[in-house]
């Protein structure tokens, strides 16, 4: 088993990648892959070694990410726009051996101390951004490729830090066998749970956030459809991108579905090409979700989810429109609200979220306390 494994089953001229204008096809993201797979062996790279990543959405990031997986290492994927200090503590936190830098995070990688970082050693760059004593991209790429390293189901394979709403951000641990569980429950949401290798997702949801990371791309490399990446958002642009590529899954944040609604000008048809719409990491206004339904006859499924379950918990996908419902329990995800002494509050009563199934976490990253 390993999560990289995603992409090898698919024809090798189907797309898998859009990126800056170009179109990545299987056949040449496996090769691509299998390469730098080589060359991060080839620095030593081990499995359990944890390797940052600090890029935008684009080809670099999907590339390296699955390359860090396929040799057994741990893939810590970290906003690029982040204050150096903020990155150090991540960076000395997870004890990264390693760190990919792409365009979006060359000022910040520039602004870490050293000597705050002894650990880490290798810092890895793509054309343009080489510093002294760093690694080439075009040079582990250049390696003799190296078939994936077989992990077990509790193996870790990501460390993605919380949104810290109680304090310092946490690292949250998930397995190989973590994310696939999730994957599998968002495609089954789909029809027969193999996705559909027609379809264009749209790719802006920052994946250093596990939506963006493990629904938008994971679940669609898996079922060998492919993904627009879109470094950043805009909304008008982002419209003439879902149009010209036709794009068919559409999953946005909450701001995002805000933005399109009061958009007046635009056009009835402006996403007649989606199929699915979703929208996560906080509650959608319930106007919000009525105007894209009068207006663009979108119906945008809710759903409820959170890092440490791969994410997502519960999905309004296939089922009823219903604004302000975030659905119901995932295939294998079971659901409890208790009260203050454990036991099942009552209908109406407010309580906490406990959360059982195969997608949820190991814990955070070096304590227990919090865990």
């Amino acid at each position: 088993m390993n999560l990289a494994s995603i992409i090898e089953q698919h024809p090798s001229n189907a797309p898998a990648l859009i990126s800056r204008g170009r179109t990545t096809d299987y056949g040449t993201l496996r090769d691509q892959v299998a390469h730098l797979r080589g060359g991060l062996l080839g620095l030593g790279i081990e499995p359990g070694d944890r390797v940052a990543i600090l890029c935008a959405n684009n080809w670099y990031f999907v590339v390296n990410y699955l390359a860090v997986l396929g040799v057994g290492a741990v893939a810590v994927p970290l906003n690029p726009l982040s204050p150096p200090k903020e990155l150090e503590r991540e960076l000395v936190s997870v004890g990264a051996r390693a760190m990919v830098v792409g365009a979006a995070g060359r000022d910040a990688a520039r602004g870490l101390d050293p000597e705050q970082l002894p650990v880490l050693e290798f810092v890895i760059h793509g054309k343009g951004g080489e510093v002294e004593g760093s690694v080439a991209l075009d040079d582990l790429l250049a390696a003799e490729p190296a078939p994936i390293v077989d992990r077990d189901g509790e193996d870790l394979a990501v460390l993605i830090f919380t949104s810290g709403t109680a304090g310092f951000p946490k690292a949250a641990m998930l397995s190989h066998g973590n994310l696939l569980a999730n994957i599998d429950q968002v495609l089954k949401l789909r029809g027969d749970g193999t996705g559909d290798p027609a379809d264009v997702a749209f790719g802006v949801l920052p994946m250093f956030h596990i939506f963006g990371l493990n629904v938008v791309l994971g679940a669609t490399l898996a079922a060998g459809a492919s993904v627009l990446l879109v470094e950043r958002f805009d909304p008008v642009s982002a419209i003439e991108a879902i149009a010209k590529h036709e794009v068919n899954v559409l999953a946005g944040a909450p701001t995002m579905w805000a933005a399109w609604a009061s958009m007046y000008s635009l056009d009835s048809e402006s996403f007649a090409s989606v199929k699915i719409a979703s929208s996560g990491a906080a509650p959608l206004d319930t106007g919000v979700s009525r105007i894209l339904k009068d207006r663009f006859g979108l119906e945008v499924g809710e759903g409820y989810g959170l890092t440490e379950a791969s994410p997502v918990v519960t999905a309004a996908i296939g089922l009823p429109y219903r604004p302000g419902s975030v659905g119901a329990a995932l295939d294998g995800v079971e659901l409890r609200l208790v009260d203050l002494d454990g036991e099942d509050a009552l209908v109406g009563d407010p309580g906490e979220i406990w959360v059982r199934g195969p997608n949820v976490f190991q814990g955070y990253w070096n304590d227990a306390e919090a865990t």
